[in-house]
C-alpha cells in the first residue's frame, strides 16, 4: 500500500510516504503559519524523490487537530481535495493518537499538546494505539490525579510546556517521554493500521478534531453599525 499522510495542524507541519508498509520519505514543512504557500510544491518534490506518482497512491491521511483552527482546513482540505479527485479513500488521525504512537513501552500513554492560556489537549491511548476516552481539553489540576491513578506516561513533543510558566511546569518528576515536532511519520504509521482494520473513509466523512471552538466567534445577535 501506498500513502500519502499530511500534518498541518501544530506549529510544525510535516509530510510523510509510506510504501509497503513502511515511511520511505518524510519531508518537513517548516513552523507555519503559511503551509498553504508550500504544501502542494512539498508534495510534488517528495514524490519525485521516490518515483511515486499521484496514481500510484493507494489512500490519503491527514492530521485531524488538535491545533491551529486555520492549519487544521490547510492540511485537511488539501487530502481530501486529492482523495476526491483521484478517487481514493482518506484516513483522519488526531494529532493526540499520532503523538501516542510514538511512545515505547506498556501502559497508559496521555499525550498533551499547549492549548494557550495555560490549558492543555490531552488524550488517554492504550499500548495498542485505540483511546481509552475521547480527546478533551483540560488543565495540569485536572489531568494529574488520573494520571497518577493510571500510572500512565506523558507524551510530549513541546518541551517549552515544562518550562517557565508552561501548562506542565508543574508536572514536576511526572513519567513522561519526548517525542519528535513532526508528526506525518507517525500519522501516516497510524493511518496505515487504520486502512488494514478497514476504517478508511470517504473524505468527505473525515471531520476536524478541534476539541474547543475557535476563539473568534460570531456575535450571537446583530451588531449595529459604528459611525
Amino acid at each position: 500500500m501506498n500513502l500519502l499522510a499530511i500534518d498541518t495542524a501544530r506549529h510544525e507541519g510535516s509530510i510523510a510516504l509510506l510504501c509497503g508498509g513502511a515511511v520511505v520519505g518524510e519531508a518537513s514543512l517548516g513552523k507555519g503559519p503559511g503551509f498553504g504557500e508550500t504544501l502542494f510544491q512539498a508534495i510534488e518534490r517528495l514524490l519525485a524523490e521516490r518515483s511515486v506518482a499521484l496514481r500510484d497512491l493507494d489512500c490519503y491521511a491527514a492530521a485531524t487537530g488538535p491545533g491551529s483552527f486555520t492549519g487544521i482546513r490547510v492540511g485537511l482540505v488539501a487530502a481530501k481535495a486529492l482523495a476526491e479527485t483521484n478517487r481514493k479513500p482518506l484516513v483522519g488521525v488526531s494529532n493526540l493518537r499520532a503523538l501516542a504512537s510514538m511512545a515505547r513501552g506498556a501502559g497508559v500513554r496521555v499525550p498533551v499538546l499547549d492549548a494557550r492560556r495555560g490549558g492543555l489537549f490531552a488524550g488517554f491511548y492504550a499500548a495498542d494505539g485505540e483511546a481509552i476516552r475521547p480527546d478533551s481539553y483540560c488543565q495540569w489540576t485536572e489531568l494529574q490525579p488520573e494520571l497518577e491513578s493510571l500510572g500512565a506516561t506523558l507524551v510530549c513533543n513541546e518541551q517549552d510546556l515544562f518550562e517557565g510558566d508552561g501548562a506542565l511546569a508543574a508536572a514536576g518528576d511526572a513519567a513522561r517521554q519526548a517525542a519528535p515536532a513532526a508528526l506525518a511519520a507517525a500519522v501516516a504509521r497510524v493511518a496505515a493500521g487504520d486502512v488494514a482494520a478497514g476504517r478508511a473513509c470517504k473524505p468527505e466523512e473525515v471531520e476536524a478534531n478541534y476539541i474547543r471552538r475557535p476563539n473568534a466567534r460570531l456575535p450571537s445577535q446583530p451588531q449595529p453599525a459604528r459611525r
